[in-house]
């Protein structure tokens, strides 16, 4: 199962989340991120957490139209996209998207980043980058001249290899402190990102296409 978050931050260009929302199987809104939702008229499958952010109005329109209504208190240690993301992996989903996670709170945006390397195979994405995790060499596809950033998880990683970028890498260490894997470019339209023994956070700004729903519901089981 494939399923898609909206969290309570930022959507810019509403008709490429239209666009989306037929990629996926089940749709959670965590909170707030039921306002914009209703905005583009589609209703989710599942409204959690503890409704301090949503608006009265969203809140009628998930119940009128059948949601699934799962209530917190407001006194809680989880934000409220990691009750999502919880209810999403009871349910089976074996991919998370979140978006709606980049916004003005850069600590919530952190937080869900952590949150990341804590369930598996989660991506977080709005209309220019998708981010994701990766632990195991992977060949992915791109569009010559696309920016990719990747950045080393928790600690440095050895034997790095990069294939198919303006900077290539070859069995290479590169340093958690030192983050000169930012801003990179794909050279050709297939890449290939060895993490080597480590963690890597990979950003690919997207060119608004949607080949990489389909690949990396694939390639992150």
């Amino acid at each position: 199962m494939r399923t898609v978050i909206f969290a309570g931050g930022d959507y810019k260009e509403h008709d490429f989340y239209r666009s989306t929302i037929n990629f996926f199987d089940l749709k959670i809104a965590a909170d707030s991120g039921a306002n914009f939702l209703k905005f583009i008229n589609v209703v989710p499958d599942i409204l959690i957490g503890d409704m301090d952010s949503i608006n009265e109005e969203t809140l009628h329109f998930c119940e009128e139209n059948g949601s699934k209504i799962i209530r917190f208190p407001p006194q809680k240690d989880e934000i409220d996209t990691e009750l999502a993301m919880i209810e999403a992996s009871k349910i089976g989903s074996e991919t998370i998207f979140i978006a709606g996670a980049f916004g003005t709170r850069l600590d919530q945006t952190l937080g869900v980043f952590r949150l990341m390397e804590r369930f598996r195979n989660s991506i977080i994405f709005n209309e220019d980058v998708c981010s994701f995790i990766i632990d195991h060499p992977l060949d992915l596809e791109s569009i010559i001249g696309e920016t990719w950033s990747i950045i080393p998880l928790q600690k440095d990683a050895n034997n790095v290899s990069l294939k198919g970028f303006k900077y290539d890498l070859s069995h290479r260490k590169m340093e958690y402190l030192r983050p000169y894997g930012i801003s990179n470019e794909s050279s050709e339209n297939n890449v290939f990102i060895d993490p080597g023994d480590g963690k890597l956070l990979v950003f690919r700004y997207h060119s608004r296409s949607f080949g990489w729903i389909d690949e990396l519901s694939f390639k992150l089981k």
